[in-house]
């Protein structure tokens, strides 16, 4: 198989691409993101050096607020509503499923700057736009922005405001981006009042990149600091065609309109970059023995690195908890334990700050591969998301006698939860250095 290196323009990884997407919920409990949750820290930090949180989630629909808001009927309700509707609630830890009826302080803020200090990540933190009011939002923005500081990226109006019209305690039905826009307005005015330099992003939709995400590019240019929507591989998680074999397709046309729409988006706001922060392999919660298991590993590091060659600025895996589809286990027996997501993420982390670029393979083989540079290093990553092993004609570049290290990411089989790796290697012999094992993963690195 001939592997070619591209000759088209790369695009930079950037440094925090690499994040996680967690329920505001979590902030329930204030000891959970705390620079005292020592499991946890060193989870974050074994991920990426300097990565993105991103706080959210359906649960921050019907999150409460310490200030103001608090005997405000709606929000009231709104608690309610959630605490009986809602599945979410398995990705938050212990702590919260036995305090659902929480609520968000500002000891959790300060409790949470002090993680990200420990981990060197940002925050791009969800206001309830579902059942909060303008004033609330005001209140909130301005004590997050005061015990966050710099580490703030942004504050985004609401998630999945597009869905809102579905559910009828929140909107109305029929409820457009116009009527969403309207209010989007009124509250970031609200916020800056407080907040005179707050930044936004969004629109934070379950995907309608086409259309809500472009009609917020076009609206904000020039604004909003990030453009931002959901994606996952596939689902819903209750339908049994929700297979590994699925999830690692070949061709994936969700994930190529995606790609497009967001360039087209990006364009029409004048060149705002586009994260992807909430997203995983199989909305619903994750399909049992799919999300979970060794196939997702495979998907994200595949799914990453596609993106970062598209030009997205970074992408947030949803999870907490014992969620299916989490990429760190927070429970009674496991307070951070990585499940086999988080080893894909690690590879796919590997490219952060190099330029990135898809290869050319002429084979009908379901390979990809990617080149990233670094001054006057280079590495290749080869991922085989086929059962057969390949063997890959390589570039003069990466001769065997040139490679520094090899890295690898490996699994018993696509349903495995445990045994999966990423690591370094003992470099193989010359003939099997550009051999690639079914349903693995390479990295070779020169220079």
């Amino acid at each position: 198989m001939q592997l070619t290196l591209p000759v088209t323009n790369p695009r930079l990884m950037p440094v925090d691409f690499t994040g996680l997407s967690h329920e505001a919920g979590q902030l329930y409990n204030p000891e959970f993101f705390s620079q005292h949750n020592v499991p946890l820290v060193n989870a974050f930090r074994g991920l990426s050096g300097k990565g993105v949180l991103r706080l959210g989630g359906h649960l921050s629909n019907i999150t409460p607020w310490e200030g103001v808001g608090q005997d405000d009927p709606k929000q009231q309700r709104g608690v309610r509503h959630g605490i009986e509707d809602y599945w979410e609630w398995p990705l938050v830890d212990p702590a919260v499923q036995q305090n659902k009826r929480g609520i968000l302080t500002r000891k959790a803020i300060n409790n949470l700057c002090g993680f990200l200090d420990a981990v060197d990540w940002r925050l791009i933190y969800g206001l309830n736009f579902a059942c909060g009011s303008a004033a609330r939002a005001a209140d909130e923005a301005e004590a997050v922005t005061a015990l966050i500081g710099d580490r703030l990226v942004a504050f985004v109006v609401g998630n999945e405001a597009d869905g809102f019209g579905e559910d009828q305690f929140f909107r109305a039905k029929g409820y457009d981006f116009n009527q969403y826009f309207g209010e989007y307005e009124t509250w970031v005015k609200a916020v800056r009042k407080r907040v005179p330099n707050a930044r936004f992003a969004g629109p934070d939709t379950d995907g309608k990149v086409d259309t809500w995400v472009m009609e917020y590019a076009r609206r904000t240019r020039g604004d909003a600091v990030l453009l931002t929507s959901h994606f996952y591989g596939m689902g819903p998680a209750n339908d049994s065609r929700m297979t590994a074999e699925r999830l690692l397709r070949k061709v994936n046309t969700e994930l190529d309109s995606q790609i497009a729409d967001v360039q087209a988006a990006s364009a029409a706001a004048g060149g705002t970059p586009y994260r992807m922060d909430e997203g995983n392999s199989c909305f619903g919660g994750g399909r049992e023995g799919v999300s979970n298991a060794y196939a997702s590993a495979l998907w994200v590091a595949n799914y990453m690195l596609r993106v970062a060659c598209a030009g997205f600025a970074g992408v947030n895996l949803h999870g907490g908890g014992v969620g299916i589809y989490t990429p760190i286990e927070s429970s009674v027996k496991a307070p951070a334990s990585p499940r086999p997501v988080y080893y894909g993420m690690q590879f796919a982390q590997m490219f952060a700050g190099w330029e990135v670029a898809p290869c050319v393979l002429d084979t009908n083989a379901n390979v990809t591969a990617y080149v990233g540079t670094k001054g006057e290093q280079v590495m290749l990553a080869v991922i085989n998301k086929g059962a057969n092993t390949v063997r890959l004609k390589l570039p003069d570049r990466f001769r065997p006698e040139k490679v520094t290290y090899r890295s690898e990411l490996s699994g018993p089989g696509l349903n495995a939860k445990d045994g999966v790796n990423f690591g370094r290697v003992q470099l193989p012999d010359e003939r099997a250095i550009s051999e690639v094992k079914g349903y693995s993963a390479m990295i070779l690195q020169v220079g």
